[in-house]
């Protein structure tokens, strides 16, 4: 294998076997268990512990709370170069904190002296650093196929993987194989259920395991939001509502966790079908739109609250069961209003236009609806034209264009259906194949190919 040095490898080999150097040595819940993930160097007896918390949370996609683990272990032992490799992956790239802590990396390269698991983590996670995704993903699956005792081994390997390619059934076994062999490690539960995140239907397995990885980590947000969001695709849409609550009440007021389950809110109040559900809903979403902020922002947290609180209050007049009267839509509009140059106005003209489409069609007006219906895709051109961009940048640029073209698309089918009801059931099928595609991700996971340039 081209990414790993035979000598280091060797070396890991006979540490492993001599020291025992991995998770969940003793079968017990982990919010109990005070071992660590991996061994790590420092004359602080804390430092440790910091770092493999943090590395727990970077698997868990709660960024917010790695980056203070990790630059608290810095602060406790700024030679550790498993601690400074950890704010590497947290922080903004290019930013005056990244370039301190890259600056700090290189020099302990050539100073520190490491234990040899050590040394094959810090190798690992610079080929992670350095854009080679697939390398990573590859050493992380060999090792775990070694070391069966490395839980974090394991779970890097099946997190990078499932981000990556996706290997479906193949990464399925090896996540029930953790499970059974670790039933009480949260992070192999929270790994298992992230495996059906974009199902349409989810496991019992699945269900199990994310309420699992709440119950060992105290409500952990990230666990959270992805029981909340297996639940609502489950329809259990009151018990999906007391998760994301609990993701909202234990995650940071600005973080990504937090705005994401925010969002899921509204969308899972829909599902009940009730009237007073939809009025409270429609509510939250208006809500939403009115504290986003004034300007679009950059921050990864305030820009999916920005892309998706403008549009959510529109999105949820498209699925009203009945077409939304005049006022509700020019409410809607005047609530959702972003710059003239900005993408995101294309998204809320193509949406406000698809649904006076609808309303017209009901209202017996054909031949306005479809001019209303030509200009809800004259918009929805403009969009793609001026979103290029968003899609070469990647990440949460990526996803907000993704999401954003989805619910235009949807809308659009949904307009055709009402005005040509005579060919309907040549636009069904096409609506009926857009939400059978799995969601796009809220969160996208932080790729290097998106960070480091």
């Amino acid at each position: 294998m081209n990414y790993l040095v035979p000598s280091l490898f060797l070396a890991a080999v006979t540490c492993c076997k001599a020291t025992g150097n991995t998770s969940d040595t003793q079968i017990i819940p982990d919010k109990e268990n005070k071992t660590t993930q991996i061994y790590i160097s420092s004359e602080n007896a804390d430092v440790s512990r910091l770092v493999n918390a943090g590395l727990c949370d970077f698997l868990m996609g709660y960024q917010e709370s790695a980056r203070e683990y990790f630059l608290t272990a810095v602060q406790q032992d700024s030679e550790c170069i498993m601690a400074r490799l950890g704010t590497l992956m947290v922080s903004k790239p290019r930013s005056e904190e990244y370039r301190e802590h890259l600056k700090a990396v290189n020099e302990l390269l050539e100073a520190a002296v490491l234990t040899p698991v050590e040394e094959w983590y810090v190798s690992t996670l610079l080929q992670y650093l350095n854009g080679d995704y697939a390398g990573a993903a590859a050493a992380f699956k060999e090792r775990a196929e070694l070391y069966r005792r490395d839980v974090l081994a394991g779970c890097f390997d099946i997190v990078l993987n499932h981000y990556s390619v996706g290997k479906g059934g193949e990464l399925m076994q090896r996540a029930d194989a953790l499970v059974e062999r670790f039933p009480h490690n949260r992070i192999v539960h929270y790994c298992r259920a992230l495996l059906e995140e974009h199902s349409q239907k989810p496991s019992e397995k699945a269900l199990a395991s994310a309420k699992k990885a709440v119950s060992l980590s105290d409500g952990h947000p990230s666990a959270a939001l992805l029981t909340g969001h297996l639940l609502s695709h489950s329809g259990k849409a009151q018990e999906a509502r007391e998760y994301f609550t609990t993701a909202i009440k234990n995650s940071f007021p600005n973080s990504e966790i937090n705005a994401a389950a925010r969002l899921y809110g509204p969308a899972v109040l829909i599902q009940t079908g009730d009237k007073k559900r939809w009025v409270e809903a429609l509510k939250q979403a208006r809500t939403l739109s009115q504290n986003a902020a004034e300007a679009p922002p950059s921050d990864a947290a305030d820009m999916l609250l920005y892309w998706e609180g403008k549009s959510y209050l529109l999105r949820m007049l498209v699925l009203q069961p009945t077409p939304p009267a005049g006022p509700a839509i020019n409410m809607a509009a005047s609530s959702c209003n972003a710059p003239a140059d900005h993408p995101l106005k294309a998204v809320q003209d193509c949406l406000v236009a698809a649904i006076r489409t609808r309303s017209l069609a009901d209202t017996g007006r054909a031949g306005i609806a479809a001019t209303t219906l030509l200009q809800a895709e004259q918009h929805l051109q403009r969009f793609q034209r001026e979103g290029e961009t968003m899609l070469q940048q990647g990440g949460i640029y990526r996803t907000c264009y993704r999401r954003a073209e989805r619910a235009c698309m949807g809308a659009l089918y949904r307009a055709k259906m009402a005005i040509y009801k005579d060919s309907e059931s040549i636009w069904k099928p096409h609506l009926d194949e857009l939400l059978s595609l799995p969601d796009e991700r809220q969160l996208p996971p932080i790729l290097p190919h998106s960070r480091l340039k």
